[in-house]
């Protein structure tokens, strides 16, 4: 059973004191934080962070493999693997070795999946026109970029952490 998480919307707390890099920042861990806390309780059949990987390899279809769909997604391949084993369990994906390289494990779309998506289509129509009300379209084109030089800075960031550690 679901359990109904303490109503935090109540709390409010004054914000404009911060610099707002260190706002949105913050903003974003909070952000990504309560998105999972509610889209665990949207989709009876998985987890938020099971669905994200499942539209993951839909978005990259067809036959991703694994550390595509991880890479998309922004987690290892580890973690991944163990939510697309889960949404296997389920039927929502079947999980197979590339002929060609056996190495790669290719993540395939069943029939279950076109029934979940229907399932679901509406409420998430819903779901996004709420969350995006009253936005301007000018506004999401601009939080778009800024979002996409925030992601490509973190990737920056990403690899030279990890040039220091490989020379270490």
């Amino acid at each position: 059973m679901k359990t109904t998480p303490p109503d935090v919307t109540q709390v409010s707390i004054d914000l404009s004191h911060i610099e707002d890099r260190y706002y949105l920042f913050g903003m974003l861990a909070a952000i990504a934080n309560r998105m999972q806390t509610v889209g665990d309780r949207v989709f009876e059949e998985v987890t938020w962070k099971q669905w994200f990987a499942l539209l993951g390899a839909s978005v990259l279809q067809p036959d991703p493999s694994v550390s595509r769909v991880a890479g998309f997604i922004g987690t290892s391949h580890q973690n991944v693997k163990q939510l697309l084993l889960r949404l296997q369990s389920v039927g929502l994906v079947s999980l197979e070795k590339d002929k060609n390289d056996l190495r790669r494990t290719l993540v395939r779309r069943t029939p279950a999946t076109e029934a979940f998506e229907q399932k679901y289509r509406e409420s998430s129509v819903l779901f996004m026109d709420s969350l995006f009300q009253g936005i301007p379209t000018e506004a999401l084109a601009i939080a778009r970029q800024v979002i996409h030089q925030l992601d490509q800075n973190l990737k920056s960031i990403e690899n030279g952490i990890k040039q220091k550690e490989d020379t270490v």
